[in-house]
């Protein structure tokens, strides 16, 4: 079940929102792209055009080589937005948020024969037990439920790391705490429940992650919202409801919020996840209701 929400939230901070160049004219206003992963977005200022890039969290060769529109907006765009800047004041608040403050270990919460099987495939993925035996359980459903990692260059990473090293401006639209504070705020009967059954479908994941990035190669962002909604419809209910309200909806009212005042400065290349884009809650439509032109470019 985790495993299946926590993919849809891999999906929703690493992919993008597409259109199709001939039916943006047709769409209805407030409807959402379907196909391309770059738009040019006008703001109602009349400020110089931004774009809205979809990445994915990986480092898969696939993804992270940029398409030359892609390439070629970004380094014509002076400002730079993501979903959040992983510098190092993040990567400190995401390591303190997930573990215990109060003294606690992973084994003092966990009943015997979990933490026995939680250990094992920690261990399996190359974590001593010094490295987690202080960590909450949802961040353990975390470590279990990403890609496998092997260069650590994911494409959002890269895109900020070479941001830096361009001298751009770089903001973020969310903070580390906002971005966690959906699985910290699970009750711990909760995190233990998903912890069991994210070791129960550790299985799948491999084939679940090909299938979404075949899926962003191919541009197809009807497959990645289809293999989404699969996963979370294999998912408890009410989590599921509540991953859809508190990961997707409410952040894209939030991002769209602070991307109006960039938008209306201009020059900017925002990239932020494809399930924020699609749909009558999307940013896409979003953006669209306060009166953005939103048009794709490749």
């Amino acid at each position: 079940m985790i495993a299946r929400l926590l993919l849809a939230a891999w999906l929703a901070a690493g992919t993008c929102a597409w259109a199709e160049p001939s039916t943006t004219a047709d769409r209805p206003a407030g409807s959402a792209a379907t196909r391309g992963i770059l738009f040019e977005i006008h703001s109602p200022t009349g400020a110089p055009p931004s774009f809205l890039f979809g990445t994915i969290h990986s480092e898969d060769a696939r993804v992270v080589e940029l398409a030359a529109p892609v390439r070629e907006a970004f380094d014509a765009s002076p400002n730079v937005a993501l979903e959040v800047v992983p510098d190092a004041s993040a990567i400190i608040r995401a390591m303190v948020t997930m573990a215990y403050t109060d003294g606690r270990l992973l084994r003092d919460v966990l009943p015997a024969d979990l933490y026995l099987e939680t250990a094992d495939a920690l261990v399996g993925i190359g974590m001593p037990e010094e490295a987690f035996k202080d960590i909450k359980p949802w961040a353990v459903v975390t470590l279990l439920s990403s890609p496998p990692s092997e260069t650590g260059e994911f494409l959002d990473m890269l895109l900020f790391r070479q941001a830096v090293a361009d001298g751009k401006r770089v903001e973020g639209l969310e903070t580390m705490t906002e971005q966690l504070a959906v699985f910290d705020a699970l009750s711990e009967t909760d995190q233990i429940t998903l912890l069991r059954e994210t070791l129960a479908t550790r299985g799948q994941l491999p084939r679940m992650f090909e299938a979404l990035i075949a899926a962003y190669v191919e541009r197809d962002i009807d497959k990645l919202q289809h293999l989404s909604d699969q996963h979370l419809a294999e998912s408890d209910p009410r989590l599921a409801a509540h991953f859809q309200e508190v990961v997707i909806d409410s952040r894209n009212h939030r991002m769209v919020e602070r991307m109006v005042p960039l938008l209306a400065e201009g020059g900017w290349f925002i990239a932020i996840g494809a399930l924020h884009l699609p749909g009558d809650q999307g940013v896409v439509a979003l953006l669209r209701r306060h009166d953005h032109g939103v048009t794709v470019v490749f």
